[in-house]
């Protein structure tokens, strides 16, 4: 209980700042390369010429770090070539310019987006449960819209569209990097009640089914009818990564906002969580067989 108010303050402070994944890793690996050495955040901040707080912020990701800041903290914790190599070359990475900072983008791709993109493109496993909707990454052009305008109902039609072809563009970047595993627990609340209209749900309910097939996702339903269902989890994004590289993080995609968490206790236990729901839930064959009983009644 003790370790719970202060993941409460570290996920305020992550809101503000919302980082980059890449300047995530190269916080983590500093601090790796800190922790090796057995010097306190205090001592290593003294050495560096900055003050704790900054340091702890770098060490986050919450404060992106310079390259002069990072070769000299290379030099002060003793990395090895290959370490540096690797540091610096992740560093490179976050300050190249993303398909997602393009001209087409701007005011669409607002900075909460920039934190889950760069967690998508950098995950080996995304595990993800929301109750209320079927996730952005497996959603439709049409349930999209239809989620997108109950959501902002004021909102022209042109920015709408926009937000569309962002959740569109984010979906054809996944396809292409081969990379992350996509395990959604999908609530069968929100398959029943639905967006839009039933031609609309009946669609995405059809690439539902055609995504049970594809191997990089695996998707699990949590019935309905079941008793004592841990869905107290609520909304929930993991992204795990390679060893070393990053431990899991947690984030919570909020209207018009986003939070982020990496407090070890704080994402302990919502993975904890999330397993439970998981063995709650159906099996991958079952969840198809569920979505084809769904699409028979639409």
């Amino acid at each position: 209980m003790g370790a719970q108010p202060q993941a409460r303050r570290l996920v305020r402070q992550l809101h503000k700042a919302v980082p980059k994944a890449q300047h995530m890793v190269v916080g983590h690996g500093l601090r790796g390369l800190r922790d090796a050495l057995e010097l306190s955040q205090q001592e290593a901040a003294v050495l560096l010429g900055v003050s704790k707080y900054v340091l702890s912020r770098n060490e986050t990701g919450e404060t992106p770090c310079k390259p002069e800041f990072v070769r000299k903290a290379l030099q002060v914790y003793r990395a090895s070539p290959e370490e540096e190599a690797h540091l610096l070359e992740v560093l490179d990475n976050a300050h190249r310019r993303r398909w997602w900072q393009g001209p087409e983008w701007r005011g669409v791709a607002k900075e909460k987006l920039h934190t889950l993109v760069t967690l998508e493109e950098g995950a080996k496993l995304i595990r993800v449960y929301d109750r209320d909707r079927v996730p952005g990454m497996l959603q439709t052009a049409e349930y999209a819209r239809a989620v997108i305008r109950v959501g902002i109902p004021t909102a022209p039609e042109e920015e709408i569209e926009k937000r569309v072809q962002f959740r569109l563009e984010r979906q054809a970047h996944f396809r292409e990097t081969q990379l992350p595993h996509y395990l959604c627990l999908l609530d069968e609340v929100s398959l029943i009640r639905g967006f839009g209209s039933k031609e609309v749900m009946r669609g995405q309910i059809s690439h539902l089914v055609e995504l049970a097939d594809d191997p990089r996702f695996s998707l699990h339903i949590v019935e309905l009818s079941r008793l004592d269902t841990p869905i107290g989890i609520g909304q929930t994004m993991l992204f795990d990564f390679q060893e070393q590289l990053l431990p899991t993080v947690l984030y919570e995609e909020r209207h018009e906002s986003g939070l982020v968490c990496q407090e070890t206790d704080e994402v302990e236990h919502r993975s904890k969580s999330f397993a439970r729901l998981l063995t709650a839930s159906l099996t991958k064959k079952r969840s198809k067989q569920r979505l084809l009983d769904l699409l028979a009644k639409q």
